[in-house]
């Protein structure tokens, strides 16, 4: 019997439109009616998934930009790793250099920014809020960054340019076309999940994950069963042990209806 559901957010538990069909939401419900603990697993901050967290009644701590920071619902830390100040200000002036802008989440969740591009607008898509303010590269901001996000796609040269310069000292996490975040080496969903499960004494085998990009392949490698929804990136559905429907049609919830519960 599985214990407990990790999911991802976007493109796994919600619809293109940003949003939880009924279905979905449901078979989460039920999850918890019979003792089944649910954990959203997401790039996005707290504030833009308190709404899920409440609706669905989650009582644990919910793992949240990409890994970096696993957070209760009462908005209390539990578990952070930050960028270190030194490659915080190398890499932000190298984004900068190269003409992009960058976003930088800070351990209390909070995006900042130094001026506003319309590519920004993906952001804006799926809820998240961010402040402008008149520099970022001042201490405050490098001493307490988890993440650093830029707007690009695979193929823009920037991409490759900082994986070769840093792959050794930071993670790349690309979950979605224009979803490019530089974390923490030790920042991933999976040994947020893992440290999760140890301090409540859940086995591999009760885990089941539900992803669709590859920043939830960390998270399948602790997993008992691994489910990927049919819109998934190929090295996804390579690894799941389940391929269910697409996201907007309710996925996850026929998952869990047919293979959990």
């Amino acid at each position: 019997m599985y214990k407990l559901i990790a999911t991802d957010v976007d493109g796994t538990l919600l619809d293109n439109n940003s949003q939880i069909t009924e279905l979905n939401r449901r078979a989460l419900l039920e999850c918890r009616k019979r003792g089944i603990e649910v954990v959203l697993a997401t790039g996005k901050t707290m504030d833009s998934i308190l709404y899920l967290v409440k609706d669905l009644g989650l009582s644990l701590p919910q793992i949240t930009l990409n890994g970096s920071i696993t957070i209760s619902p009462d908005l209390k830390i539990i578990r952070s790793s930050k960028i270190d100040p030194v490659y915080y200000y190398e890499i932000v002036r190298e984004i900068k250099d190269n003409n992009y802008q960058p976003v930088v989440a800070l351990e209390n969740g909070k995006l900042f920014l130094e001026d506003y591009h319309p590519d920004l607008k993906h952001l804006d898509d799926i809820g998240e809020k961010f402040e402008s303010v008149s520099s970022i590269e001042i201490d405050y901001y490098a001493n307490n960054t988890v993440d650093i996000y830029i707007p690009i796609e695979e193929s823009n040269p920037l991409d490759s340019k900082l994986r070769k310069k840093y792959s050794d000292k930071m993670q790349f996490i690309r979950s979605g076309k224009f979803f490019f975040d530089i974390l923490n080496k030790d920042a991933t969903k999976g040994s947020a999940l893992l440290a999760l499960v140890d301090s409540l004494g859940i086995n591999k085998e009760e885990i089941a994950v539900l992803g669709d990009s590859p920043n939830d392949l960390s998270m399948f490698e602790i997993a008992g069963l691994k489910i990927a929804v049919k819109d998934s990136y190929p090295e996804i559905l390579e690894k799941a042990d389940i391929v269910t429907d697409e996201s907007y049609n309710s996925g996850l919830g026929k998952a869990i209806y047919k293979y959990i519960l």
